[in-house]
């Protein structure tokens, strides 16, 4: 799903796949005990629903005394909640009416398309209100709530269909999900999503993918025998109608720790100086997407040309908790000797913050400015621009003068799918020095130790985010609103590579975001990193700097789910 392109559907295109009297379909038993009987819903909204189940598929719906319209509708019961989910024909909207049976307590999601810039994505208004019945009339005085007890929780669902997916919650207003039986899956994709407390076992959980299908996923979760029942709803990425309801086994995967005051209850989003919209269905949504323009290669050059910079400029991490810079490698030389033909690099390092660099059989030098730091023993991380290079080339080199080995992440601007993201692979080889002597085989390498940890990052005293490392070739960032819960997310691909047992590499690209690269190195002895971000950002190409302090959040039991897809 993170790279697939969707087509902007119009308004005649939906209403023909929604068809008259849409019916989500399903393979699990539906629960057809509201045949017969009528319902009348009452919101807090002002909203009220009067509803005459014909049959275990038909209901009559009259919304605040309207004449009643015949829908198609589809029930599932999870425990004492019954979810019920019907769209109006002829319209665009819908409902998915959660009851608790009982209590009488109602949570409904009004749901319709026609989203945020294109029609496909699914929005959605959340009303809180009872039910009168044959079980009882009257207010019962309380009311279903958004909750904190999800969050940093992880869980693995299999649904009736075989569709394999991790969540995580290290946000109370934000989720990611990785589809693990997709085979273009396994890439973590975040999504704005509410959490709402039934009961201490029951959960409503939904997202709206709204940077990519757009489709809505709605589930009430028990975490006594961790099943769900839900609804997804949306165009898929052949813009076929996703209509239907699934049950799901699962498994919790870990807790992670949550970082409010042990007197929170969650009973409150505390968004701080995040803009509130106050129309209706209107949510805090995190949109990269349209706050970075594509640009040509003509225009990322041109923007290259005219703006770059070293070191000089603001990190997009907020500075304050960097090492000190190294002058470890001050009046060395070195070669640098990248495997499978790649490339061969010497260096002649002058000063604390300057070098020269040539390629091997190369004459003449060429100097730079660098950074470096040392954030484990006898092992160096610095970075520089290749002046000159057409597309804009940085390097980072990990070098471990202990054991002679090297890997580069070699970074340049054009990823194959826009010109102006950052693209980078990691390349593997050793260090060629006086006193060294290199190993002949054995190598840094790609590793999944990192798979399922967590980690916060505390980059200064005003910027502080929870990483989630969810996958082997993705993870999230989830940046703390002002009482300490997580808020906003955003995810990407990225490369992990193990240095030493005191060193881990880690580098990703923003994509369908800024598109900068980031790249630490992480010493979990110290739980402290040095970085470097690199690429198109506001002001410009930069080459900056950054540091953090790690504290460990949890951890989840996820790769096995990874190491059998690839069986």
């Amino acid at each position: 799903m993170f790279f697939y392109t969707y087509n902007a559907l119009t308004p005649e295109q939906i209403a023909e796949k929604l068809g008259k009297r849409p019916l989500a379909a399903s393979v699990s038993p539906i629960f057809d005990g509201l045949a017969g009987k009528d319902l009348k819903v009452i919101l807090d909204s002002g909203t009220t629903l009067e509803l005459k189940f014909e049959s275990a598929d038909s209901v009559l719906v009259s919304e605040n005394g309207s004449e009643a319209v015949g829908a198609a509708y589809k029930a599932m019961k999870q425990k004492e909640v019954v979810l019920v989910s019907f769209l109006i024909p002829g319209t665009f909207r819908g409902w998915n009416i959660m009851i608790e049976t009982g209590v009488r307590k109602v949570t409904a999601f009004e749901v319709w398309f026609c989203g945020y810039k294109d029609n496909r994505e699914v929005q959605r208004e959340i009303h809180y209100g009872y039910a009168e019945c044959g079980c009882g009339t009257g207010d019962p005085g309380s009311r279903h709530h958004i909750t904190n007890r999800l969050e940093c929780k992880g869980l693995y669902w299999k649904d009736d269909l075989g569709i394999e997916m991790l969540n995580f919650f290290p946000s109370v207003m934000y989720s990611t999900f990785v589809e693990i039986s997709n085979p273009r899956g396994g890439i973590t994709v975040s999504a704005p999503s509410d959490f709402i407390k039934v009961t201490d076992n029951l959960f409503i959980y939904s997202r709206v993918e709204c940077e990519y299908s757009g489709t809505l996923v709605l589930e009430v979760i028990d975490l006594f025998k961790v099943t769900s029942v839900g609804v997804r709803l949306g165009f898929d990425e052949n813009d076929a109608l996703e209509y239907r309801m699934y049950h799901a086994d699962g498994t919790i995967t870990g807790q992670g720790a949550t970082y409010e005051a042990m007197t929170d209850s969650g009973t409150e989003i505390h968004l701080g100086g995040i803009a509130q919209n106050k129309e209706k269905g209107a949510r805090a949504v995190y949109r990269p997407k349209y706050m970075h323009p594509d640009m040509t290669w003509e225009e990322t050059k041109k923007m290259a040309e005219e703006t770059r910079s070293t070191f000089g400029a603001d990190s997009i991490m907020p500075g304050g908790n960097n090492m000190p810079l190294s002058d470890y490698m001050v009046g060395k030389q070195f070669t640098l000797r990248f495997d499978d033909g790649g490339p061969v690099w010497e260096y002649d390092v002058t000063s604390i913050s300057s070098l020269r660099w040539r390629n091997e059989g190369e004459s003449e030098w060429h100097e730079e400015q660098y950074e470096a730091f040392e954030p484990a023993d006898n092992l160096i991380f610095f970075s520089h621009y290749h002046t000159g290079d057409p597309r804009y080339r940085c390097v980072a080199n990990a070098i471990d003068f202990r054991n002679g080995l090297v890997t580069c992440i070699d970074g340049v601007l054009g990823n194959g799918r826009t010109e102006w993201e950052v693209g980078h692979k990691a390349l593997f080889g050793i260090l060629e020095a006086e006193g060294v002597t290199a190993p002949l085989v054995r190598r840094h390498e790609i590793t999944k130790e990192l798979t399922g940890k967590s980690f916060s990052w505390t980059y200064s005293d005003t910027m502080t985010s929870i990483h989630v490392y969810s996958s082997p070739e993705s993870y999230s960032w989830t940046i703390f609103l002002p009482n300490g819960s997580g808020g906003m997310m955003w995810s990407s691909p990225c490369i992990y590579v193990k240095l030493r047992e005191d060193a881990y590499l880690m580098s990703w690209v923003e994509e369908t975001c800024n598109g900068m690269q980031g790249t630490f190195v992480f010493n979990p002895n110290i739980m402290h990193d040095a970085g470097f971000f690199y690429g198109i950002g506001d002001g410009g190409l930069k080459l900056t700097s950054f540091g953090a302090y790690a504290r460990h959040c949890g951890d989840f039991d996820i790769l096995k789910y990874f190491d059998q897809k690839n069986r």
